[in-house]
């Protein structure tokens, strides 16, 4: 299969996996704070009063904190958007050899994007030294199997609209940041046709 081939699957796979995360049981019982809840009358007013100092300009419009995917002490990443390199199921050595790889690319990577791993390897001396953020899907013994499943489902619906990659993009022969462009390009394209 091919890395193009491959990306697509993925691409697909997470969209579904998304799907699910947002009918999750968990998430349909518990919802969001403030989700979509019914609000009584005394909070409607408090909103309509808030939203009236605000177009007054007697108060500041709150600002949802984006999702940051750099690091602090990571340079140039902080307006930088994420790619998502999947590595779940990935053998460590490989992993390794692809991860340097995309490390000896990512300058000319950023400040677009910022390498983002999801893995289930345990090689956490490693991943500090890449400097990029680390999604760690742990695999747990009963009663605890199905966190692995929950948190990939929540992941994927987090990084749903980022650009993902397979972590075996990074072992190919004619690897550069212009590959990975065109990698991209193709997966969200043919995502987005039926």
């Amino acid at each position: 299969m091919t890395v193009a081939d491959e990306t697509k699957r993925l691409r697909l796979m997470i969209e579904r996996l998304a799907a699910e995360a947002d009918s999750d049981p968990v998430v349909v019982r518990y919802p969001p704070r403030f989700g979509r809840m019914r609000l009584g009358l005394y909070r409607r007013v408090r909103i309509a009063v808030g939203d009236v100092l605000r177009g007054l300009g007697l108060r500041a419009r709150p600002v949802p904190k984006p999702w940051r995917v750099g690091l602090r002490h990571a340079e140039r990443t902080e307006e930088a958007g994420p790619l998502v390199l999947w590595a779940l199921g990935a053998e460590r050595d490989a992993l390794r050899r692809a991860c340097l790889a995309f490390k000896a690319i990512e300058p000319e990577l950023l400040p677009e994007l910022v390498p983002v791993l999801v893995t289930d390897v345990t090689d956490f001396a490693f991943f500090s030294r890449l400097g990029w953020l680390v999604e760690y899907v742990p695999t747990l013994p009963a009663p605890a199997e199905g966190y692995a499943a929950r948190k990939t489902r929540y992941l994927a619906r987090r990084y749903r609209n980022a650009p993902v990659l397979p972590w075996s993009a990074g072992l190919e022969a004619d690897f550069g940041t212009e590959r990975i462009r065109r990698w991209i390009a193709e997966s969200t394209t043919s995502a987005a046709t039926p």
